[in-house]
């Protein structure tokens, strides 16, 4: 670097003090931004302390009217609950009462959804999951409730097995399919679409929970049939204290997932304020379930003139056409959650609504049909069994992926009609339950 000895001692000292200037200058500058730094932290957490003791502003309720103008179509099917009861009264033939009433349910569903969230937005966090986990699943809960006491047990369980169908592979498979073709057109959503993986698999866990416990009636009745004389009371027994079992593992999810552990289910849906006061949305909650309750119990009497007239199976209405009357609200949320690319809202959605009819609205049921002394159990047939397990499988080995696009939407989708496929070409009146001693008596 110098040239001779002398040269390096002459230079040196000079070279030493620039040394020593610049590191009390980048010493002075570090204490500078160290205390910028504390200021910053200070004034966030002054900032943080303000907003959660300032009452957070809500803009004013729009009001029931605005909420029906937003969904005109599904307003204007509200005119079919009328026209349900007045065929009904005037008696018709069934399959009117059936498609008038059908076809009436499906608004009602929706607004029992929209004013149960906007319940929930006034009532705090914990509140607001407990009412959506009960009112979330009221229609098929009001549809099983109604088939118990006309002592329909077959399209009980075939409604409940077909909301799980439903929700699983064709809600879920439609949010992955609408979601990744609209990521390969559009550059605001990726083709290939991610979510919170631990959210989801505590979902599946719960429903391999439920397959479990579903499964035990149903291959005890299977391989105990031709030994036990009375299986039959022993399934009874042991669906009972199952389904005790599966209400505690519900209500422990739901603790876990509302209280305990609510980061690992990924985004909240937070789009905007509520559209119906608090009393507004008590008042539609409660006649829309009322109005419900009454169309559901003219459904079910009038489904047995309609299966004659219509040459269809009991399994495919329950299991296909039942259905989508309390999943289309559902649908058509978690397909335009998924559009903006929020797959853990649709995730939820889907494998949640599927948790929720296989933890408390299958138990549910066996606890009313308990009341009602009813032989209503878990046993589902092993044919009806290896479908809910066939597709619980396909719905986690895709979520096992942390990451879904168009591709296992469509697979997901094709499996949902390969199982209408299969009901809706079952010779009509005859029934997969025609072995069970307690269920004989109720086809025709």
């Amino acid at each position: 670097l110098f040239p001779t000895p002398r040269a390096a001692l002459v230079v040196a000292p000079r070279f030493r003090s620039r040394v020593m200037y610049l590191s009390k200058a980048q010493g002075a500058r570090r204490r500078s931004i160290s205390k910028d730094a504390m200021q910053l932290k200070r004034l966030r957490e002054l900032l943080n302390t303000a907003a959660q003791d300032e009452p957070v502003k809500r803009a004013p309720p729009r009001g029931v009217c605005a909420v029906l103008r937003d969904k005109l179509c599904l307003t204007i099917l509200l005119l079919c609950v009328p026209l349900g009861y007045w065929v009904k009264l005037q008696g018709l033939a069934d399959h009117w009462v059936f498609t008038l009433n059908f076809i009436g349910i499906i608004p009602l569903a929706w607004l029992i959804g929209k004013s149960t969230e906007d319940l929930a937005a006034v009532t705090g966090e914990v509140m607001g999951g407990l009412l959506n986990a009960t009112f979330g699943n009221v229609v098929e809960m009001l549809l099983c409730v109604a088939s118990i006491k006309s002592g329909q047990l077959t399209i009980t369980k075939c409604t409940l097995l077909g909301s799980i169908l439903s929700n699983l592979l064709l809600v879920m498979g439609c949010s992955c399919l609408f979601g990744g073709i609209w990521g390969l057109n559009w550059q605001d959503v990726a083709p290939t679409q991610r979510f919170t993986e631990s959210g989801a698999n505590a979902q599946i866990v719960m429903l391999l929970l439920a397959v479990v416990c579903i499964g035990l009636p149903t291959a005890y009745a299977d391989t105990m049939e031709d030994v036990d004389g009375d299986f039959s009371s022993a399934v009874l027994a042991m669906s009972r204290h199952l389904s005790i079992l599966l209400l505690v593992a519900y209500f422990l999810y739901l603790y876990f997932q509302i209280v305990s552990h609510p980061d690992l289910f990924g985004e909240s849906d937070e789009e905007g304020d509520a559209d119906m006061g608090p009393r507004t949305a008590v008042a539609v909650l409660a006649t829309c379930t009322v109005a419900c309750a009454v169309s559901t119990e003219y459904l079910i009497g009038s489904l047995q003139g309609t299966l004659d007239t219509w040459k269809l199976s009991k399994e495919f209405v329950g299991i296909i056409l039942l259905p989508i009357i309390g999943n289309a609200a559902e649908h058509y949320t978690a397909i335009t959650v998924a559009l903006v690319d929020k797959m853990d809202l649709a995730i939820g959605v889907a494998v949640g609504s599927s948790c929720q009819m296989a933890l408390l609205v299958a138990p549910f049921t066996v606890i009313v049909g308990w009341a009602e002394d009813k032989d209503m159990n878990l046993d589902f047939h092993s044919f009806q069994f290896f479908v809910l397990i066939g597709a619980v499988l396909v719905v986690a080995s895709v979520l096992w992926s942390r990451q879904v696009h168009w591709l296992y939407g469509a697979m997901m989708i094709i499996a949902y009609f390969a199982i209408a496929i299969v009901y809706f070409n079952e010779t009509p009146q005859v029934s997969v339950f025609h072995d069970r001693p307690s269920q004989h008596h109720h086809h025709r």
